[in-house]
């Protein structure tokens, strides 16, 4: 009788991919949180160019915590989402999740995300959960982000919205190496043409794998201050998601993103697997890859039929008025 044990029998290898920029204030409580867990994991990490003690942080809280670090250092600065694109190409591993500095993960995330992922090792498989928002330091305080965004599933979920979800964040994120390789195939086209790390893993996923939303799992406590990139976005504590605050040119400059990262899935399309579910995408993206330009109302209603817009009514609205009113000019 054969002992050969199958295919990813052993326990997989887990990179946890963090990357810092002027993070020093909160890096180390994200750190420690990483911890919490009883699967082992290598954290791989890339500083971009950070002009506070950032880098002595993390390496003296990786040190005292005896975590395993590699760092992935570039000459010159990246920004995102290229930081989490190019740890994602240098790390070697069965299992991926997206690190931001500034959050802090509930005790057993990364073994949820593990335990999930597992028997799907060979297949291109992303999982996420909806993530909990807090102001500042006060972690005990918390929203789920679906529903500060308005962006709760099942509506959130639907492929049509793929383009322009917020239902995967990918501080929640855990992919196969798989999904990981079908990046490799395109990386140029995404490093160029992505609106973000985590819609373009979520986007291949749906388009070439399997993504699936993680309930009643530990999550990411998704922390906001003055100096995050979603604070624009979002009213003071305690408020909700304010649609009328967002200002004209960030509407246009949302437009040019979605509208470029549409083009980007369009000509990675050749490296993914072909079949019904990529059609269905490629026309689509083929209809949102115009956004950036003024939409006749003959071609939004298209849109808004297909559901292609924002899930939160209110701000498909906002976001609609401004594909009426003129092209996407910052």
């Amino acid at each position: 009788m054969s002992t050969s044990q199958p295919a990813h029998a052993a326990r997989p290898q887990v990179a946890v991919l963090l990357a810092t920029y002027n993070g020093a204030r909160f890096v180390e409580a994200q750190i420690r949180s990483l911890k919490e867990n009883a699967t082992p994991f290598t954290l791989h990490w890339i500083d971009d160019h950070s002009t506070d003690n950032t880098r002595d942080v993390v390496r003296a809280c990786a040190r005292s915590l005896e975590i395993e670090l590699k760092e992935w250092h570039q000459p010159e600065r990246l920004r995102l989402p290229r930081t989490f694109f190019q740890l994602l190409e240098s790390a070697e591993a069965d299992i991926y999740l997206f690190c931001d500095q500034d959050d802090i993960w509930q005790p057993g995330k990364i073994d949820a995300t593990v335990e999930n992922l597992a028997p799907d090792l060979a297949a291109p498989v992303l999982c996420f959960s909806d993530s909990l928002l807090f102001y500042n330091d006060r972690p005990d305080v918390v929203r789920r982000v679906s529903e500060v965004f308005g962006s709760r599933p099942p509506k959130a979920l639907e492929e049509s919205r793929l383009f322009m979800t917020l239902i995967a964040p990918g501080h929640t994120q855990g992919l196969t190496r798989p999904l990981r390789d079908l990046y490799l195939s395109h990386k140029d086209i995404a490093r160029d043409y992505a609106r973000s790390h985590d819609g373009w893993m979520y986007l291949i996923a749906n388009a070439s794998g399997t993504s699936r939303m993680l309930s009643n799992v530990p999550t990411a406590l998704y922390r906001q201050h003055g100096s995050n990139v979603i604070t624009a976005l979002l009213r003071r504590p305690g408020a909700r998601f304010d649609h009328h605050a967002l200002a004209w040119k960030q509407q246009q400059r949302l437009r040019q993103l979605v509208a470029r990262h549409a083009r980007g899935f369009i000509l990675a399309a050749p490296t993914l697997a072909h079949g019904p579910k990529l059609e269905r995408l490629l026309q689509l993206a083929n209809w949102v890859a115009t956004l950036d330009r003024r939409q006749s109302p003959v071609e939004l209603l298209r849109l808004v039929r297909r559901h292609a817009l924002w899930p939160n009514r209110r701000w498909a609205l906002w976001f609609a008025a401004a594909c009426l009113w003129s092209d996407a000019q910052v």
